[in-house]
């Protein structure tokens, strides 16, 4: 197994997940960071999980929005930041045995304008990486007159569309006159610091905001053009599809036995069963 990726096992209801160990040297700079926005991001993935009430049980995310001179990155920096722990524990004792891996629900990263006049989406299924490049499309909003909000301390207005499957409502500020915003919501007069779709099963609140002084660098991982170009609807096929231990056995990667017969079949059904998913993007 190659020392940048981890299959670890987490024996507390037998999930498994994947960690890749990410590093500096693996990534290039694409562009630089003139804005940061970070969204709250609360996802379902799995739709009949709810409580007494109805009512979903949310996962939340930290999504961060970095906005460059030319290109956009829209990524999760919870699962950043937990794998830069796991960098750096690994990097110390070479072990992570002992280490909390942090469940985060968003795997992808949105790169927009990247390559020019397109929008590049960075997946994966388990150990499979998978790249879906589209001409950007921008969605058709229809702005609600005589609507306002307050969000961090800036006046808002509300816009409506559907797009890509899914109605959405989004909040924006013309006081900040960028045409961005989380996920591929944008085209507005300005910057959209809320935005949810209509069955609330996708959440953005901007909950921070900075200038930047250009020095961080919006990074690419360097393999890009090796991760496998796909369709968007090729790779909900294979994320509805594809169990952990079919991903694994593709790689050689041999998930080792407890000594323990419950433990262990509690792994080997987790190893058989295909997670829920809930995709953002609707493909009929």
């Amino acid at each position: 197994m190659s020392a940048s990726l981890l299959a670890a096992v987490s024996l507390a209801g037998a999930q498994v997940r994947m960690v890749e160990i990410p590093s500096n040297a693996r990534q290039k700079a694409i562009d630089s960071v003139v804005y940061r926005i970070t969204y709250n991001a609360k996802t379902i993935d799995d739709t009949t999980r709810t409580d007494k009430k109805g009512r979903y049980e949310y996962a939340e995310d930290m999504m961060r929005l970095d906005i460059g001179h030319h290109t956009n990155c829209f990524y999760n920096y919870t699962e950043m930041y937990a794998d830069s722990l796991l960098r750096a524990a690994y990097d110390k004792s070479n072990d992570l045995r002992g280490m909390k891996h942090v469940k985060s629900t968003i795997s992808w990263e949105i790169y927009q304008n990247y390559p020019e006049g397109q929008t590049t989406c960075l997946d994966k299924v388990w150990t499979n990486k998978y790249r879906i490049t589209e001409t950007t499309q921008l969605p058709q909003w229809n702005i609600v007159a005589d609507s306002t909000a307050r969000i961090l301390g800036y006046n808002c207005t509300l816009a409506t569309t559907h797009y890509k499957g899914r109605t959405w409502r989004a909040w924006f500020t013309e006081d900040i006159p960028l045409p961005y915003g989380p996920w591929k919501l944008c085209g507005l007069p300005g910057l959209v610091l809320r935005a949810a779709d209509a069955s609330r099963q996708f959440i953005f609140d901007a909950i921070g905001l900075r200038q930047m002084d250009g020095t961080q660098p919006i990074l690419l991982k360097k393999r890009y053009d090796k991760y496998e170009p796909v369709s968007q609807k090729t790779f909900d096929k294979a994320r509805r599809e594809t169990t952990p231990g079919e991903a694994f056995g593709a790689k050689g990667i041999r998930i080792g036995t407890s000594n323990n017969a419950e433990t262990d079949k509690a792994i080997k059904d987790a190893l058989n069963t295909v997670e829920p998913y809930n995709p953002i993007e609707i493909i009929r």
